[in-house]
């Protein structure tokens, strides 16, 4: 198939599933007292998969020509390589993916600052060389046009939470697993960190995002990844009994206060702070997800089919 027909075929084929789940403009404008439906999207992808002898060599000497590739540190066996504007990230490295038992390529890149004909151009000349492919990382990001920084979030797993707070005193972002886990969460203030970053400027009075980074076997339950989430409005004026108020004000205080309690009463208090909240925004996030999975799922077959 010639590469204008090839073109053709996938814009005919998948035009209706990318970037179905970016940010709408419209949306950015309008703030509403009572937590909305958060926006969702696939924030992040990681693809590896295995190239072969002669296909490396015809990737390298594509790269080479193409003005819209920066390579660099390039051997017979490796090279390195940023794409679209500096949006995609290539690597190659076949002695290395030999010596750790991996696969040689990798390709990075977020989908929601590529577009449409940027992923047919990055899907058609760079990922179509890979064999065995698969994804190693996918985020999911839940965007909440609401101020989240008074909710308290929790899950029913002990994991390690880390909490950051901004000049202002309230936090700003929280971080739930350490980094390098299958499974690491991320809130925190979107619009603040644009403004930090003199990216874009967010009209909307909050913008908050919800990121739920999935690495390795994980990837495959992005559908299934945060039944264990709790983002919470409580409020711990309606507990009656005096003893149990002031424990829970104390964990909504000091995260290190859990650590003092027994296993069977975390669970206690963990069930109780459920119970004094109204608002459990990470039901918000399931329903979207729901709302969302189809369109999702179409995403991802069309980074793995192949043509």
């Amino acid at each position: 198939m010639s590469r204008e027909n090839y073109s053709k075929y996938l814009q005919n084929k998948d035009s209706d599933i990318l970037h179905s789940t970016g940010y709408s403009n419209s949306r950015l404008g309008v703030h509403s007292v009572h937590p909305q439906n958060p926006k969702l999207s696939f924030d992040a992808m990681t693809i590896v998969g295995n190239l072969s002898r002669d296909n490396a060599q015809k990737l390298s000497s594509f790269m080479s020509i193409e003005p819209q590739i920066r390579l660099w540190d390039i051997l017979q066996t490796k090279f390195k390589a940023k794409a679209l504007q500096e949006k995609v990230y290539i690597e190659y490295d076949k002695v290395k993916a030999d010596t750790w038992d991996r696969r040689n390529m990798r390709v990075e890149f977020n989908p929601n600052k590529l577009t449409h004909e940027e992923m047919l151009w990055l899907k058609q000349n760079i990922i179509n060389y890979m064999e065995d492919d698969g994804f190693t990382r996918i985020d999911l990001a839940f965007d909440f046009e609401d101020d989240l920084s008074n909710y308290y979030a929790m899950t029913d797993k002990a994991v390690k939470k880390t909490v950051f707070y901004g000049r202002d005193g309230k936090p700003e972002t929280k971080y739930f697993g350490v980094r390098d886990s299958d499974r690491f969460i991320r809130i925190y203030n979107k619009k603040q960190e644009r403004k930090d970053n003199a990216d874009v400027e967010v009209m909307s009075e909050h913008l908050w995002r919800v990121e739920i980074e999935l690495k390795r076997n994980m990837v495959d339950y992005w559908n299934d990844c945060f039944n264990d989430l709790h983002i919470l409005k409580p409020d711990y004026s309606t507990i009656k009994k005096t003893s149990d108020r002031h424990t829970i004000m104390a964990l909504l205080f000091d995260d290190n206060e859990w650590g003092k309690l027994e296993r069977r009463t975390k669970n206690k208090y963990r069930e109780m702070l459920k119970s004094i909240s109204e608002i459990d925004l990470a039901e918000l996030m399931k329903l979207t997800l729901k709302e969302y999975e189809d369109q999702l799922q179409k995403q991802i077959t069309f980074w793995q089919n192949k043509i």
